[in-house]
């Protein structure tokens, strides 16, 4: 009589514990080896880069004590004229109002060959930039010139003279002037 014996045997059961139990640990422990040495490769290679972030970082504290410090030190009116100063830049910043190259191109367009501006100060009033405009011109017909191209101009609005008054030594006008500026062209 031929007896069968259909439990598993022993070879099975080694083979089931090879292939069940420690292929997917070694599978593991070689892919943590991997993750291991790619980020051990990555520091070594990039090693230059993460102590600049590292110096910058204790740079950007360092400034916010030094900041923190001064506005302390601050009147209250220095300090308002700091904020002010600070929204003006946020605002244009964020809200990109102001793109320096266009408005000089545009000024450039409206300056006749006698006048010469001196000082460009923006600011921000009801949502608008307004620019206060310091400059010299050899005659008043030259200023009234330049403020009638500022008029006829697409991008300005509102041009009038604030201030005027002869240089002694060169004889030449000096003016200031105020101009909205904003429409785009």
């Amino acid at each position: 009589m031929i007896h069968i014996d259909f439990s598993p045997q022993p070879c099975n059961r080694k083979r089931d514990n090879f292939y069940g139990v420690w292929i997917p640990i070694a599978i593991l422990i070689l892919i943590t080896v991997l993750n291991i040495v790619v980020f051990i490769a990555y520091r070594f290679r990039n090693s230059d880069i993460h102590q600049q972030i590292s110096s910058m970082d204790s740079e950007i504290s360092l400034l916010q004590d030094k900041t923190t410090a001064s506005g302390m030190m601050l009147s209250r009116e220095k300090y308002k004229v700091f904020i002010q100063k600070y929204n003006f830049l946020n605002h244009i910043t964020h809200k990109k109002m102001l793109r320096w190259s266009s408005l000089l191109n545009s000024l450039g367009s409206a300056l006749p060959p006698s006048v010469k501006i001196t000082v460009i100060s923006p600011s921000v009033k009801q949502g608008r930039v307004s620019l206060s405009i310091s400059g010299e011109a050899l005659t008043k017909a030259d200023e009234l010139l330049f403020v009638a191209n500022l008029q006829k101009s697409i991008v300005f609005d509102d041009a009038f003279i604030d201030f005027e008054a002869i240089d002694a030594a060169t004889h030449n006008l000096k003016f200031s002037l105020s101009v909205r500026y904003g429409r785009t062209p």
